[in-house]
């Protein structure tokens, strides 16, 4: 059985893997597969990345991450994206089970505190042992 991820772990995986945020990318992902997505754009001069957004699927990360590309209602990011489609990347972190997910995506918005994150999720629940 595979473990589940740590907040540390998602948060390496989401760092590193950084591909365009286009359809022809997001079509690349395997169909079904829950986890969390992040959208960065770059940070200059620094050479780094900013956090955009944060978000999970429970059910399906490409049908989700092709739903931002086609019809985003978060009017901030939607801004974002429109000014800066050619600058924002995506990236990945597959997940085990559904309380995986969301366990780890309410961490990683109280830690990276993402620009277009409407609201911040309560603080998460340990981490099982």
């Amino acid at each position: 059985m595979t473990r589940e991820l740590t907040p540390f772990a998602a948060k390496y995986q989401l760092e590193q893997d950084l591909r365009p945020f286009t359809r022809a990318e997001v079509r690349r992902l395997p169909r079904g597969r829950r986890g969390l997505y992040a959208l960065w754009l770059p940070a200059e001069p620094e050479g780094g990345h900013e956090h955009l957004y944060l978000g999970m699927s429970t059910t399906c990360l490409r049908r989700r991450l092709l739903q931002h590309l086609a019809d985003e209602t978060n009017p901030e990011l939607q801004r974002r994206l429109r000014l800066f489609q050619d600058l924002v990347e995506f990236s990945v972190a597959f997940t085990q089970n559904t309380a995986e997910t969301r366990r780890l995506e309410t961490a990683l918005i109280q830690a990276w505190r993402p620009k277009t994150n409407r609201t911040l999720p309560p603080h998460p629940t340990p981490h099982p042992k």
